[in-house]
């Protein structure tokens, strides 16, 4: 007797427990929020380079009020440049792998309880890592520093990005969104899922 006593007991205990839970998290939505996703047109779009794969990114929220939000960017995209003959006959092609990171400011305007749009800017930092292959070998081109080169081996590795973009999101469930963005970055045309934790 005293056992089921004291499973009663917890049961509602764990029953209460849960009901505030509940009523806490319904009350009070999450400002939290992460989101992933592929850009469509890579950066290196125009110069007519073709991608290994889609570009990605990864952004991690946080609502300071209703109309603003900052988040952390992390972008990813790996290019290869059409080959070409070089001057010395040695044909050869061109691999731009970079990684963008920085700090998103976002203004929100809702349209609808599923719908809203955003827009704002970042200030991030750009590292690109650019090397030359041997089209026939695939192996990376070594150059003497005095030797034409198509790629300028002293050119900064990093650089710091100022950067545009506006958007839309659609709320497929509670805490689920998917996303479209246009913008200057990784890519210039992304796509992905939002959501809010």
């Amino acid at each position: 007797m005293k056992r089921l006593s004291v499973a009663l007991l917890l049961c509602g205990a764990l029953t209460n427990t849960t009901s505030i839970f509940a009523q806490s998290t319904n009350s009070t939505p999450s400002r939290f929020t992460i989101s992933t996703g592929i850009g469509v047109i890579p950066t290196y779009y125009k110069a007519k380079d073709r991608s290994g794969f889609l570009p990605l990114t990864f952004k991690a929220g946080y609502d300071i009020s209703k109309k603003f939000n900052l988040s952390g960017f992390v972008g990813y995209s790996s290019t290869t440049a059409k080959p070409k003959i070089f001057a010395d006959g040695l044909g050869s092609y061109i691999q731009n792998k970079t990684t963008l990171m920085g700090l998103r400011c976002e203004i929100r305007k809702d349209f609808s309880e599923k719908v809203f749009a955003y827009g704002g800017s970042m200030i991030g930092y750009s590292r690109s890592k650019v090397k030359e292959y041997n089209l026939d070998t695939h192996a990376l081109v070594q150059r003497s520093p005095d030797e034409p080169t198509p790629i300028n081996p002293n050119a900064p590795k990093g650089s710091m990005v100022y950067t545009a973009f506006m958007g839309a999101n659609y709320q497929v469930a509670k805490r689920v969104g998917l996303y479209g963005e246009i913008g200057y970055g990784i890519s210039i045309l992304n796509f992905g899922l939002t959501v809010r934790i």
